[in-house]
């Protein structure tokens, strides 16, 4: 095989827009993963929004149809029904109100997950706490609850 026929040879300015097309597609990559972090950290607030309102319809409506949430010391919830059922109830219970901060949100494809620190009120009491949320983006790049699992620090 003769390696200089296949040797590309490129001129100064196709050599300059092969580097400048290449540093363009690296940058465009760069700069798609902030917006897709903000898609999730959108849901988040929604979520947070929904939960402080003690909207249980609006915070299981964050959670896929065929969504999850495993509570600390009770079986797993399945589905919206019973996810909706299960927030009501700790509303009802005295749960009030959420705060969260992001300890670590890894993205891939249309798959994310959240690993949080909380605090939730409940009556008068602070519980904090620690969770981890799956999350699938859908259709029009809305970020929806897969599963969700957390426990209080004590």
């Amino acid at each position: 095989m003769n390696h200089e026929s296949a040797t590309w040879k490129l001129d100064g300015s196709r050599a300059i827009r092969a580097i400048f097309a290449s540093l363009l597609l690296a940058l465009t990559a760069c700069a798609a993963t902030p917006g897709t972090d903000q898609g999730l950290r959108d849901g988040m607030d929604r979520f947070r929004t929904a939960f402080n309102k003690k909207d249980a319809a609006g915070v299981a409506s964050m959670y896929l149809p065929d969504g999850k949430i495993l509570p600390p010391g009770r079986p797993m919830i399945t589905g919206t029904e019973g996810i909706r059922s299960y927030w009501q109830a700790a509303f009802d219970a005295g749960v009030q109100r959420i705060a969260k901060k992001p300890v670590d949100i890894m993205l891939s494809g249309d798959l994310g997950v959240e690993t949080s620190t909380y605090s939730v009120i409940f009556k008068d009491q602070e519980i904090l706490g620690k969770d981890t949320l799956i999350w699938r983006r859908g259709p029009n790049n809305v970020w929806s609850i897969a599963s969700d699992i957390w426990n209080s620090d004590k």
